[in-house]
């Protein structure tokens, strides 16, 4: 019986080999371009691409501005051209206590190069409240949340002097890539 089971396995090895070696090699009959095959060559690499850790998404994604949206002291931040972490945080989950002690970790070895915005996911939340109308700020804040598409905490968005967006994190970060990340929005 194990013959059998080994000579069954041999042969369909072979036939896969058979069948991937075939997908490769150009049908008989398939026309061949006049110039004998492709012209077009590989880009090559980009040295100065970051390639350890690049940008999510591609394309750098500016910081939204709107006045109606985004809370008075991150404009003014954004005006200053001053590097910034913004941070979501829900004050019930013990995650975000520990995602804190990483940033604080982080901040102090760069004291004064990178600001740092604080906002409670929950704070939007009415509780035993009749009014569903928030502060003016308040309501900035979860306006902002809702544009930069934050949807989990904690999460993290990292952004440059120039008001790009130079990375997101969702979920717990730990202090070598936090560190990592402000010294790219300092630079």
């Amino acid at each position: 019986m194990r013959r059998l089971v080994i000579a069954v396995i041999l042969v369909m090895v072979a036939v896969s080999l058979v069948a991937c070696a075939s997908s490769s090699t150009p049908e008989a009959g398939t026309p061949v371009p006049a110039t004998g095959g492709s012209t077009q060559l590989a880009a090559a690499p980009n040295p100065n691409a970051d390639i350890l850790s690049p940008l999510p998404g591609g394309a750098p994604e500016p910081f939204p501005t709107d006045a109606t949206s985004i809370p008075k002291t991150v404009l003014d931040n954004l005006a200053a051209k001053e590097p910034m972490l913004i941070f979501w945080y829900d004050p019930t989950t013990y995650v975000s206590d520990d995602q804190r002690t990483e940033i604080d970790a982080v901040l102090k070895d760069y004291a004064g190069q990178i600001k740092l915005f604080v906002f409670d996911y929950t704070a939007g939340i009415p509780v035993g409240s009749t009014t569903t109308s928030l502060p003016a700020e308040i309501d900035k804040a979860e306006r902002m949340t809702d544009l930069l598409r934050v949807n989990t905490t904690p999460y993290i968005v990292f952004v440059d002097g120039n008001g790009t967006i130079t990375y997101r994190f969702a979920g717990f970060v730990d202090r070598s890539l936090l560190r990592r990340e402000v010294m790219r929005a300092t630079q």
